[in-house]
Parts: C-alpha cells; structure tokens; sequence
C-alpha cells in the first residue's frame, strides 16, 4: 500500500470505530443504570440495618471505572463528530455522517442523497482524502 491508501484507510478504521463505541456506550448506560438501581436497593436495605444513611456508602470501584470509561468514549465519540462536522464541502460530510455516525449501507446512502452508488463512491473517497486526522 502506498503512503496515501495507509492514510485512507487509517481514516476509516477511525470513523468506523464511532459505531463500536456507541454501541458500547449503550452498553455501559444500561450497566451503570442497573448498579445505580441495585446500588439504591441494597443501600436502603444496608440503612435500614445499619442506621446508616445512603449517603455514607460509596460507589463501587466497578461503577466508578464504568462511568469512567463511559465519559471516554463519549469524548471521543464527540471528537469524531466534531471532526466530521468541520469539514467545508457538505455533500462529503453528509455522506461521512450517514456512512459512520448513523450507520446507513451505502445503497440506502444513494437512495438518500439521490446520487448513483458510483457517485456516493467518489464522494467518498474524497471527502476521506479531505477528512482531518
């Protein structure tokens, strides 16, 4: 591979990576809502027994590390978004933004920009070439 398709698919393996981590973000909201949720039962529970009150027990070393990672990814989730966003040309950051951010095939991609898949092909490529890393 030459020093320009390195480039190019280092931009998109970044892009792509925004899906992977949204999806893990998802993840780590519905495990952090769920501890939040058991952490408030047993915490009740332990109050009760204790005379304790909830406030004088601390989260879990798991829950910290898990918001902890959860406000990394978000960061850089919005760092790719921002990234994307301020690139000049409109039609290359649409096609970025549905293609990585929002996860449309490229056919659907055609049928919503209404420009052949040939077309959204080139687009691409360009916007990749002009796409800041």
């Amino acid at each position: 591979m030459n020093g320009n398709t390195e480039k190019k698919e280092l931009k998109k393996t970044y892009l792509q990576s925004y899906q992977a981590l949204s999806f893990s973000i998802k993840t780590l909201d519905v495990l952090i809502k769920r501890m939040k949720e058991e952490q408030r039962q047993s915490m009740s529970v332990l109050a009760a027994h204790s005379g304790l009150n909830q406030s004088d027990v601390e989260m879990t070393d798991v829950f910290t590390c898990f918001k902890k990672q959860l406000v990394e990814k978000n960061l850089i989730c919005s760092a790719i978004v921002k990234k994307v966003e301020c690139m000049d040309c409109e039609i290359e950051k649409n096609i970025l933004l549905l293609k990585y951010i929002s996860g449309y095939t490229w056919e659907e991609i055609s049928e919503i920009t209404n420009y052949s898949l040939r077309q959204v092909y080139n687009i691409h490529n360009l916007a990749l070439n002009h796409f800041p890393m």
